[in-house]
């Protein structure tokens, strides 16, 4: 048991997450949450509807999807650390390129290759697939922690890139990222990724396995694209959880304009998103110990009551202390999509090949947030309003409970 423990008496898998804690919070709250605050300005220095304007964030979604299911297999194939740290040097070469460039063409490749790979190699997709094979017992835990590292960088990120782009404007801003977000994840990914536990001459959990060898949950079978294609669990939760994370991007990429169109300052639309987004951290804390214990289907269909309920809020359009009470009561149950979304993918999949398969449902699950996010965008330029598109996201909400819940899990271990 001794063995089984790093230095200070802390199990390794546990900074296996920290260091996949910080390289995601930086990477998303640097791309996913900062997002709608370049709108404005772009909009205004290249004469871009907000439809256009909101491209660059469809060329990040596509980018994942793209992309995944390489840097998926790749995380399965190849050094942890390798992938990690390159992926935080691709990042940091596309934001630094993009704060010099002048035509919304290139920045949109930029986003489209070295950000979008390079938030996969180092952010959620690697963090997640790295720590799914260091627990067992807690994986629950372990991925719910990993869920907050987007609310952390949806808290502590937006408030600093609206610093320094008020500041040093949005170029500047947009290079500071790249290279402050760039080197921490070169370093830490470096110094405290390992790929397994038996790299270390450990056991998931910090404990021996349990007797008459690893069923689904521990490693499971391997899986290839046309495999999973062909199975009705892939589908569901693929098209489930894709449905209602799409729909969070696009309010994601909207809330602060949102705001700002209802007469809020930048710093106040920012806090809207800062404060729905800490709320989230206890929630999906909370929500990853509960997966460990309780039907995640059910947990998946109370989170997506909290999201209708958000968006019957901001269809009423309130005020600025009701939205900011909205946002801290109900953000805590609105963040427990994704970690969901990833027990679940590894209780009807194993972790033999999570990398993969992760990577393999963003080709179906990005689809809906590109189109959640561009229809968002349309909806405002042609109707000058959000209202028709809140009611859209309020029916899918309805559709992915239904999805989820027609899941097939294996039996509890």
């Amino acid at each position: 048991m001794e063995r089984a423990k790093a230095a200070g008496g802390i199990f390794h898998g546990w900074w296996i997450v920290a260091a996949g804690f910080v390289c995601t919070a930086l990477l998303i709250g640097s791309t996913t949450y900062s997002f709608g605050m370049f709108v404005a300005p772009l909009s205004a220095e290249f004469g871009l509807t907000r439809a256009n304007a909101n491209i660059g964030f469809m060329a990040l979604l596509l980018g994942f999807a793209v992309w995944a299911p390489l840097v998926g297999k790749l995380l399965d194939r190849r050094s942890a650390r390798q992938v990690i740290v390159g992926g935080g040097l691709l990042f940091a070469a596309g934001f630094v390129l993009m704060g010099q460039s002048h035509s919304p063409t290139t920045m949109a490749l930029l986003i489209l290759g070295p950000v979008s790979i390079g938030t996969l190699a180092a952010g959620a997709l690697a963090a997640n697939t790295i720590a799914a094979r260091w627990f067992l017992r807690q994986r629950g835990r372990a991925l719910g922690v990993l869920a907050v590292a987007t609310s952390a960088g949806g808290f502590l990120m937006p408030p600093l890139v609206a610093y320094l782009m008020e500041s040093y404007g949005w170029r500047n801003a947009l290079i500071a990222q790249g290279l402050i977000v760039g080197l921490v994840i070169a370093a830490v990914g470096w110094l405290l990724m390992r790929d397994r536990p038996s790299d270390l001459g450990l056991t998931p959990d910090g404990q021996p396995l349990p007797q008459g060898g690893q069923g689904p949950a521990v490693a499971g079978e391997t899986w290839t694209l046309g495999k999973l294609l062909r199975t009705r669990n892939f589908w569901l939760l693929s098209c489930g959880a894709g449905i209602l994370l799409g729909a969070d991007q696009a309010l994601l990429s909207s809330l602060i304009p949102y705001g700002t169109d209802a007469g809020l300052t930048l710093p106040q639309a920012s806090l809207l998103v800062s404060t729905l987004t800490f709320s989230a951290i206890l929630g999906k804390l909370a929500i990853g110990a509960l997966a460990d214990r309780y039907d995640k289907r059910l947990l998946f269909c109370a989170v997506a009551a909290c999201n209708f309920a958000f968006l019957v809020i901001l269809l009423l359009s309130p005020g600025y202390v009701t939205l900011l009470i909205a946002c801290s009561i109900i953000g805590l149950a609105i963040g427990g999509t994704y970690p969901l979304w990833t027990t679940l993918a590894a209780d009807c999949f194993g972790t033999a090949s999570f990398g993969s398969v992760l990577g393999s449902m963003n080709l179906l699950m990005v689809p809906f947030s590109i189109f959640a996010v561009r229809y968002i965008g349309e909806v405002f330029d042609r109707t000058g309003s959000y209202d028709t598109a809140l009611i859209t996201f309020m029916v899918t909400a309805v559709v992915s409970t239904v999805l989820i819940l027609a899941l097939r899990l294996p039996p509890r271990a």
